[in-house]
């Protein structure tokens, strides 16, 4: 989930010269004559040349255009794309092989990581959480530009199931961002979500089948409850395929699952 440590050395080396280009259009810091001396302040420090850049974006258009420090074209086209940046505060809500993913409202984003992935500052059990930063785009993915601040409000279960859905709902329709170049979201937002599979036929069958299920006289105590649930689940995956918006029709099926539970754990007792 984080990028080529040769990607994560490109990024310093583009993003630093930028920020001391900053802190000398704005003169935040004093003393700071070189690209050493800058490098060697402390992250708080760097950290309100970093505000300042991001207050006034229009700083980088005039750095591409002047381009002090000599850039190639492919590097002064990388600087250039940060204009392009989402910032603001989101949930870092889960941590996969391929990306972090961070929420903003109803967009989800698949973000990198640059020298040290995020399970190493942030331990997975803290999850989900908010965080302040900066998305930027860099060669067709998305990172952050270096600095994350952590959020002071604590996510309750129910604010963290909202924000497992928003990005499952993303994930069922393809719809997690993993660029910020210019039309990458249009792209994504024309993108046709991927058609469930109808398996209404396949549920037809079993039920029909499962009307056969009958508990003879002498049998055990488990068998007829044992049959009850297995036609109150698939009442029930008949009643999420076909109506799954229908919440009191969901409910009344999974109550009839648990009366199913109940009498099958009293046949338990009884064998």
């Amino acid at each position: 989930m984080k990028i080529s440590e040769k990607d994560a050395n490109l990024f310093f080396d583009l993003m630093f010269p930028l920020q001391l280009y900053v802190n000398q259009a704005k003169r935040i810091l004093s003393n700071v004559a070189s690209l050493d001396d800058y490098k060697a302040r402390d992250l708080q420090e760097q950290a309100a040349v970093r505000d300042a850049l991001w207050a006034e974006p229009t700083l980088i258009t005039q750095y591409v255009s002047e381009n002090p420090d000599s850039l190639s074209p492919e590097h002064l086209e990388i600087v250039d794309s940060w204009r392009q940046r989402v910032q603001g505060r989101f949930v870092m809500e889960r941590l996969l092989k391929k990306h972090a993913i961070f929420i903003d409202g109803d967009q989800v984003y698949g973000v990198q990581a640059l020298h040290n992935s995020f399970d190493e500052m942030i331990p997975k059990q803290m999850l989900p959480v908010f965080v302040e930063t900066v998305l930027l785009p860099f060669k067709e993915q998305i990172i952050y530009d270096g600095l994350i601040r952590g959020g002071n409000i604590m996510i309750g279960s129910n604010m963290a199931a909202g924000f497992k859905e928003t990005y499952m709902a993303a994930k069922r329709n393809g719809k997690i961002i993993t660029s910020l170049e210019p039309g990458a979201l249009a792209k994504l937002t024309a993108k046709k979500p991927k058609p469930l599979k109808n398996w209404q036929p396949q549920l037809d069958s079993l039920i029909a089948d499962a009307k056969s299920l009958r508990a003879e006289g002498g049998s055990p105590p488990t068998w007829s409850p044992a049959f009850s649930l297995v036609k109150a689940s698939l009442a029930f995956a008949k009643t999420a395929v076909a109506t799954p918006q229908d919440e009191d029709a969901l409910w009344k099926s999974f109550e009839r699952i648990v009366r199913a539970v109940n009498k099958a754990e009293d046949g338990i007792f009884r064998t």
